[in-house]
């Protein structure tokens, strides 16, 4: 899965553009209603979300695809933050359009079809990262978001992923998720992971992997962008005893907190995109941001809550969204415990292999 590298100003171009884009399509209002009645947006914004392009993002141009590099890909996985793109959409990008394109490449015509349908938006489906290689038993479950009418999900598992058409899974049950209306199903796989003709493994799965892992980094930046943005706009308005609140040392210092947790994890995502082909390079920096991006951004969104006082608990200014996108993201990058112990184990494993 070889991507061109993207120029800087079409980035910036790409980013405007697909702000201005999303900012259309995803009012909150219809953000609000999915995550109230737990459904999926309507067909008219999915179809218009499928004209965008977005899960040809990281597939390669002889595929089909845009071809994005890495860099880019993350800046506009950080729109998507921002203005909360269906979770779906993001691992039909990051892990069930890679995974297509793999087996494609390899000679499948039944991926290179299911990856053409996919591209057009005739096919829809999910994916999702497990901690541990599956064993192909009725045991084995998921928790993924599925776009609506999906029919394939990808799991990816260390070096080794898997397309499962959902038609062949023992069971799919909807699941009531933090972040509604994505679309969560609890999955049971059965036997369906037994087959080799639709596994990916190696080097191409290590890379989906690591793209994933840049586009959970990135949309989570992005939803605490739009927490700070937010928060110092109602600051700079805001009035209490004839000043603007964000005059009052208290408040300034927690936005000037915020941004400050912005910039070391952006900083961090930066340099992890940057080395994305040099894996071995860049394998213990991932670590550390999966469990530090996530928790910082819930910092941010917690103090955004705080900076709007009583109005940051009310439903209607729909701060909680980009809340639960954040906790949602923080638990599928492993959560925050076991991502801790997970640098914890490296450190000491690293120390041990430097004094052996």
């Amino acid at each position: 899965m070889t991507t061109a590298a993207t120029d800087r100003s079409e980035t910036t171009e790409l980013v405007r553009s697909l702000d201005a884009s999303l900012t259309a399509i995803l009012p909150l209002t219809a953000l609000l209603e999915a995550v109230e009645h737990d459904r999926p947006l309507g067909a008219g914004v999915q179809e218009a979300l499928l004209r965008l392009g977005w899960a040809g993002m990281g597939v390669d141009e002889s595929l089909g695809g845009l071809g994005l590099d890495a860099e880019a890909r993350t800046a506009l996985a950080a729109v998507a933050g921002r203005r909360l793109l269906p979770a779906a959409m993001r691992s039909e990008s990051v892990l069930l359009a890679p995974a297509l394109a793999a087996l494609a490449a390899g000679g499948s015509a039944e991926a290179e079809g299911w990856l053409d349908g996919l591209l057009e938006g005739r096919v829809r489906g999910g994916g999702v990262v497990v901690a541990a290689p599956a064993g192909g038993s009725q045991a084995d479950e998921i928790l993924v978001p599925l776009a609506p009418g999906a029919e394939l999900v990808a799991v990816l598992a260390a070096d080794r992923a898997v397309v499962v058409p959902l038609a062949e899974v023992a069971s799919v049950e909807a699941f009531d998720a933090l972040d509604r209306g994505q679309g969560y199903a609890r999955v049971a796989l059965g036997e369906a992971l037994g087959r080799a003709d639709r596994t990916v493994a190696g080097p191409p799965a290590r890379a989906m992997l690591a793209q994933w892992r840049l586009a959970v980094l990135g949309e989570a930046h992005g939803a605490g962008q739009r927490a700070l943005e937010l928060s110092t706009e109602f600051a700079g308005q805001r009035e209490q005893f004839g000043k603007a609140i964000v005059s009052f040392q208290a408040v300034a210092h927690r936005l000037a907190a915020m941004a400050v947790e912005l910039e070391a994890c952006d900083a961090g995502i930066g340099r992890l995109a940057a080395g994305f082909e040099r894996e071995a390079a860049t394998e213990d920096l991932g670590r550390v941001l999966l469990h530090r991006v996530p928790a910082g951004m819930r910092t941010v969104c917690e103090s955004a809550i705080q900076v709007h006082g009583g109005m940051g608990f009310t439903w209607e200014l729909g701060l909680h969204l980009h809340y639960r996108r954040v906790l949602s993201l923080q638990y599928e990058a492993g959560g925050h415990g076991p991502t801790a112990a997970a640098i914890g184990a490296a450190y000491l494993a690293n120390r041990k292999a430097a004094h052996v």
